[in-house]
């Protein structure tokens, strides 16, 4: 990292913010532990829709445009993501400038991979939101906010009533925008590996939303510690 990052970084999130997020990323990278923050955002709950730049729209995206921006690498959606997660059943919410995808979230009604062997799954009434991408000029318009809200209608008419995603405990930035939308910490979640198996754990609180990493091949893995 250069030196003046380093120095904005430590200006907007303090010192011990900067060391804690670096001795994660050790961890990962050297003993294989990844340790994730879980969100519940309660849905319809949010004070209103942000106003979007003016072109901007949003809308579910319709499976041949998914299909064709997966095809952009600025956008980061393997065209194999693309196809599995349709065939499951997922969907995106996209916003479009003009007929162009500048950003998308996706929303499953069941489970979704999140890498190599790991799933996530959660127990309705609440659904479970993963793989968001804005592009980098879009960014800082709200836009990803906007997109959520979009979602939440469409889960409400169908009978569901929270939201729940994860991210890094040090990735502050998703963090911020979380607590701005109402998402709210329930638990912590994630995994280690050991003799080349990834086990999962999970705090306590979590259990009772069926919120869990789970390996399909071994899915007795599952560890609950005693904190809450």
């Amino acid at each position: 990292m250069k030196l003046e990052n380093l120095r904005a970084e430590i200006k907007r999130w303090g010192w011990m913010r900067v060391l804690f997020k670096h001795l994660m990323c050790y961890l990962r990278k050297y003993a294989g532990l990844h340790i994730y923050r879980v969100n519940k955002r309660p849905l319809g709950r949010h004070p209103g829709t942000p106003d979007l730049p003016n072109g901007i729209t949003l809308a579910i995206a319709p499976p041949e445009k998914l299909v064709a921006a997966a095809a952009d690498p600025e956008l980061h959606m393997e065209p194999s993501f693309v196809r599995a997660a349709l065939a499951r059943g997922d969907f995106a919410f996209g916003a479009f400038d003009g007929d162009h995808l500048i950003a998308y979230v996706w929303r499953t009604f069941t489970a979704a991979p999140h890498e190599e062997v790991l799933w996530v799954r959660v127990d309705r009434p609440c659904h479970y939101a993963y793989n968001a991408f804005t592009l980098p000029p879009y960014r800082g318009k709200r836009i990803h906010v906007a997109l959520s809200l979009q979602c939440d209608k469409y889960f409400m008419e169908r009978g569901y009533t929270a939201e729940v995603g994860f991210s890094e405990i040090s990735n502050y930035p998703s963090i911020a925008a979380a607590e701005f939308l109402g998402r709210r910490r329930v638990g912590f979640a994630g995994y280690v590996k050991i003799a080349g198996r990834r086990v999962p754990f999970r705090t306590l609180g979590l259990k009772k939303l069926g919120f869990e990493f789970f390996d399909p091949d071994h899915p007795s893995a599952l560890v609950s510690p005693r904190t809450g």
